[in-house]
Order: structure tokens, then sequence, then C-alpha cells
């Protein structure tokens, strides 16, 4: 007869694993003048930088799960950025169909993140108590915070936990099995990195907006939009001991290099596989 641990093993259900896609819809030029907080210190001179617009599909055997929806194409034009695909058709091109979509984990609630959510109307959301607090709060409302945020989708967000589809999240919690959410401060008031157990064995680190670029966070330089500076070198400190255990990738929320250091996953380029 097995051992009681034995049976305790099969009966304990298999850890989620997960294949992670980044697809990229957009793109800003600009430089890093404009992008980092207080470049000059630096004492370099400026240079132009691209940075790319994602968001991230996780799917496992069971279930679709996005981590963002990425801007609204409209606010994106209206802002100055350049449209690749729309989110939901490049979501499409990658194979995956809007009603297939079972959980949207939102990592902060700036406007590039939140702004296809109406396109999944029974998806769950898991969104950081934080972020929900803030930017349905009257400090929203200060010009330096407000134009990060478009009214409408932050709306929209409040209904939907008024309705019961938002599961709000704080501190360190296991969001879906082998995805675990890391709450973090500096870039916006409590963004969500996320720690994925991938099909490869591999943990996904999902950044997000905690880190943009790779070399924001190789050369630890903040980046230009800021609620709290100690709570983003604090993010950054976070983020390395995440990846530091042997075969974790750290995947930034913005960085065009994304698109070179991984296999391509759709024929047009728009989507690459992290795991």
């Amino acid at each position: 007869m097995p051992s009681a641990e034995a049976q305790a093993a099969q009966a304990a259900p298999a850890t989620e694993r997960w294949d992670v896609l980044a697809l990229r819809y957009a793109t800003l030029r600009s430089t890093k003048r404009e992008l980092y907080h207080r470049y000059e210190a630096y004492g370099e001179p400026d240079a132009e930088i691209e940075m790319a617009y994602y968001f991230w599909v996780l799917r496992s055997a069971t279930q679709t799960v996005l981590f963002d929806t990425g801007f609204d194409p409209a606010a994106g034009i209206r802002r100055g950025r350049s449209m690749h695909i729309a989110p939901v058709e490049a979501l499409r091109r990658a194979g995956v169909e809007p009603e297939s979509v079972s959980t949207i984990v939102v990592s902060h609630m700036h406007y590039d993140h939140i702004g296809n959510i109406a396109a999944f109307p029974q998806a769950r959301l898991v969104v950081p108590r934080r972020e929900l607090e803030f930017w349905s709060g009257p400090m929203a409302a200060r010009a330096q915070f407000a134009g990060h945020v478009e009214q409408a989708e932050v709306a929209a967000l409040v209904r939907a936990r008024d309705d019961g589809r938002v599961t709000l999240t704080d501190g360190v919690e296991e969001i879906l099995e082998g995805v675990t959410a890391h709450c973090v401060g500096g870039h916006s008031p409590g963004q969500l990195v996320i720690a994925v157990s991938a099909a490869g064995g591999a943990t996904v680190v999902l950044a997000s907006d905690a880190v943009h670029f790779y070399e924001e966070y190789e050369l630890d330089r903040p980046f230009g939009v800021i609620v709290d500076l100690p709570g983003m070198y604090a993010a950054y400190d976070l983020l390395r001991t995440l990846v530091a255990p042997p075969g974790a990738l750290l995947v930034p929320g913005h960085d065009p290099g994304v698109l070179t250091r991984f296999p391509v996953a759709v024929e047009d380029g728009s989507a690459v596989r992290l795991a």
C-alpha cells in the first residue's frame, strides 16, 4: 500500500505551467532626456530611444489569461503613439479569441495598460488594491497624475468592481496557480510585477512598468514617470531578487529588444514566445 506521502503526492494537482507570449502593438520614438528621470545627472549626451508597447498572454492547458490589455487605439493615436496593430487584432493573430480569455491581470491603471478591457466583458479582473483606490480617489485629479490615465477607463474598472468582477490584490499573493503577484510602488502607486512558472520550467518575471527598459534596470536609472522615487529603486531591488535563481528571466515592459531576445511566435513578428 502506498505511503501517506505518496498518496498525498498523487492527490495533489500538478502545478499549472504557462506558455507566455509578449505581443507588441505600438511604438513611440523619443529621447533619453524625455523618458528618464533627471537624465542630465548622468553627464551623458542625449540620445534617441525607441519605446515599444506590449501586453502579455499566459496560456495553460485549462485557461488563457492576459497581463494588461494595451491602450485603446483612439487614445494612443491622440497621444501621438504609432500603432502597428490594434491590441485585440494582435491577440487574434496570436491565436487567441477575446471570448477565450478567462482572466485579465491588471499591472497598473495607466492608459496603455487598461485600454481594451471592454473587449472582454466576461473576464474576471485581478486589480491591485492600491491602484484602484488611488486612481479613483481625489489625488488622481491633480495635474501631475491625471494625464497618465483615461478617466472613462478608470470609471469602467470601478463599475466592474461594483458588479463583482474584480478581485483586489496587495502585497505578495499567488493570484493564479503558478502566477505570483508582487505589489510595488515607484512608477505608479501600487503596480504588479508577476512571476510566472513557465511551461519549460523557468520562471518568467513580467515587470510591466516597474522596469521599462533593460538599461533602466542594468544601470539603475529611474524612468521619468514617478509617484515615489525610493519605491522605484525598491522595485528594482525586488526584481533583482526575483531573477536571481538560475533560469529566471526578466522581461521589461517597453523595451524593443524583447523582440530580438526571444523566438518569434507570430509570422508577422508582432509576438514572441517568452517561455
